[in-house]
């Protein structure tokens, strides 16, 4: 993770992007970054005309500027305000963090 040149393979690369026209991509903040793997997956496809809805998890680092660093790899698709979660109320608090999420949503 703190190679950011780094691109792990994907395990499946046949998605059909090309049905969606709103994809929503989940990740945990690791290191202040989406894993590198997200990268290697938004790099992979063509979400050209897509609108990409990025949410994740952290433990402090908020959403630690996703936003950006999503638009920046997909720079033709629109990237959506990211849902940040705190890890640690994911766990202890699934009522509140579902009226987020709901909330997010809308």
């Amino acid at each position: 993770m703190r190679d950011k040149n780094s691109r792990p393979a994907l395990a499946d690369r046949d998605a059909n992007i090309a049905q969606y026209d709103t994809i929503f991509v989940g990740f945990p903040i690791w290191w202040a970054d989406l894993p590198m793997i997200c990268y290697t997956f938004l790099e992979s496809y063509d979400f050209n005309g897509k609108t990409i809805v990025p949410f994740c998890t952290h433990e402090g680092s908020a959403d630690a500027n996703t936003q950006k660093k999503v638009q920046t790899a997909v720079p033709k698709a629109e990237v959506k305000e990211v849902l940040a979660i705190r890890g640690q109320d994911a766990q202890n608090d699934q009522n509140g963090v579902k009226k987020q999420i709901e909330e997010w949503l809308k």
